[in-house]
């Protein structure tokens, strides 16, 4: 069996990400998605008719036994060839499909009216509310029906952004989340489009009180421009009910949740930012100094959230005194906070790549994790092309990929100078940082200098507080008078940590100021990963030669 240094899986996703970003950039610029996969069909075409030609030769008979042996190297080199050749054709035509069916994703919504005479739609959430600017929140929905000025009535399908004003969304909030249990107990079967029941509840429409993914919405505004964006008008929109009782019994939970935690003050904004992505409740200030301090990625739902759960499902699923038996209450653990906590590009990538880690498992192999990265990056492209595009997706895919690349490699170049928990820490904060520096100069044009020394410092801490946190809960939940006093050690906890991000916030920010600046920071950041990678390579080689041969 041919040993590979490069396994296939990573060729096709890096051949996936490349085509499809590539696309990306082609049309933002002007250009045709569908004329560049066919020119980069043919080019394919080309090579591979190259390579069968070259395999074709390769069989021509030699008589020597020198020719023989050269003939043998050159097939193996030719399969080599036309293996890599396969994976990247199979990575580019996954990147093609989904840049292809992006672009079918961001066109305007079909219907039968134009899209300038709409004044109200019916629209399912298919998201959850996310801030956009200091005006408006953005919300992802499918839209289902629409009226326009002269009360004409149309079927439309299509989705769009919904911009909600920032005023509706957060008065459903703060205090006000108390009150919401009249419309979650309104109606318990879906309402679905087209049946007796929808058709009645029209009827006797109820005041949306809150936004949450599966509901149902009458808004009324008008779309923008370009028909992928719908601005509601300030008036709260009409709860029309869920898409299924499972939305139902989530938003009943996540109000819960708030409703446990609005009374922690502070402390209980930090927690329902950590877990479920809702920072209605933590302070400006504090959001200031993570953003600061380069520890945006703490406060957005990530992997390391994942891990803590699973971790802690784990040692809890001990009881049942069967190493599998826990494993499984884990991932079980782990897929009920994703469902809960909401779809975000981040949770996804962690849950899909401790699936396949496991079925990986389950068959007797152990994948590594580069490996497992990027079939996780292969098949989130292939069917979530509108995440690709995502901040969060680029910055967590590829903080991952630094923490397995670079990450690895200043590990083993410390290995011996300072406690192995300290190495782990640094390690993984040096290669995301050094990984996503590109990304976050060409997005956000700061980054932290404090930023590795802000993670591993921060980092543990949030884990701590979330664990107790989640330990807390539940005490919360069966004894509410120990509430206060639970509340007030978490504040204690959480005024550590916002003294702790505020002292790295107020170092200075790195602020390429030319466009040359913003290329030079990016690639000496990139290049110094790939120096400690090339290193510590080099010394592991050295290493090894230095081992007594086994004659």
């Amino acid at each position: 069996m041919d040993k590979h240094i490069i396994p296939p899986v990573t060729v096709i996703g890096a051949a996936a990400a490349a085509v499809f970003y590539g696309l990306y950039a082609f049309s933002l610029i002007g250009g045709n998605i569908a004329s560049s996969v066919f020119l980069g069909a043919g080019l394919l075409l080309c090579v591979l008719l190259f390579l069968i030609a070259a395999s074709a030769a390769g069989k021509l008979p030699h008589q020597s036994l020198e020719l023989r042996g050269r003939k043998h190297r050159v097939r193996i080199r030719i399969r080599r060839a036309r293996r890599f050749a396969l994976c990247i054709t199979a990575g580019a035509v996954i990147g093609s499909y989904s840049a292809l069916a992006l672009q079918k994703q961001q066109r305007p919504p079909a219907t039968l009216t134009a899209l300038p005479a709409v004044r109200t739609v019916i629209a399912e959430l298919t998201g959850e509310p996310v801030p956009a600017g200091a005006d408006y929140y953005r919300i992802p929905v499918n839209l289902i029906a629409c009226t326009t000025g002269r009360n004409e009535q149309f079927s439309v399908s299509g989705a769009v952004q919904l911009l909600v004003p920032a005023a509706l969304v957060r008065g459903t909030y703060s205090g006000g989340v108390t009150r919401i249990g009249g419309a979650l107990q309104s109606h318990a079967a879906p309402l679905l489009p087209g049946t007796a029941a929808f058709a009645e509840y029209l009827q006797k429409p109820e005041v949306c009180r809150f936004y949450v993914r599966g509901m149902r919405l009458s808004i009324d505004g008008r779309f923008g421009k370009t028909g992928t964006v719908f601005y509601a008008k300030p008036v709260q929109p009409v709860f029309l009910g869920w898409n299924s009782p499972l939305s139902r019994i989530r938003a009943f939970f996540r109000f819960a949740l708030m409703r446990l935690l609005y009374g922690w003050g502070e402390a209980g904004g930090l927690l329902l930012a950590l877990l479920a992505a809702d920072k209605a409740f933590l302070p400006a200030a504090c959001t200031e100094a993570f953003r600061n301090a380069g520890l945006v990625h703490i406060l957005a739902l990530s992997g390391m959230h994942l891990s803590l759960i699973g971790t802690a499902a784990l040692q809890g699923g001990r009881i049942f005194g069967h190493r599998k038996r826990a494993a499984w209450f884990s991932l079980a653990a782990v897929c009920l906070f994703v469902w809960f906590a909401g779809s975000a590009p981040s949770l996804n990538r962690a849950l899909g790549m401790v699936c396949v880690a496991a079925v990986g498992e389950g068959l007797g192999l152990k994948p590594p994790p580069l490996s497992v990265l990027c079939a996780m990056l292969t098949v989130h492209i292939a069917i979530g092309s509108s995440d690709a595009i995502t901040l969060g997706f680029m910055l967590s895919y590829g903080a991952c990929a630094g923490i397995i690349i670079f990450g690895n490699a200043c590990a083993r170049l410390m290995a011996g100078k300072i406690p192995p928990a300290a190495a782990e820490s640094i390690s993984a904060s040096i290669g995301a940082q050094l990984f996503t520096a590109p990304i976050v100069i060409a997005a956000i044009g700061t980054i932290a200098a404090a930023g590795i020394a802000a993670s591993c410092v921060v980092s543990p801490l949030v884990s701590v507080f979330l664990i107790a946190g989640l330990i807390c809960i539940p005490l919360a939940l069966i004894c509410p008078p120990i509430s206060p006093l639970l509340g007030y050690g978490l504040n204690a906890a959480y005024r550590i940590i916002f003294a702790v991000a505020d002292f790295f916030a107020r170092l200075p920010l790195i602020t390429p100021e030319t466009g040359v600046g913003r290329l030079i920071f990016p690639a000496a950041a990139f290049s110094a990963g790939l120096l400690f990678t090339a290193w510590a390579y080099l010394l592991n080689k050295r290493a090894m030669t230095q081992l007594p041969r086994l004659t």
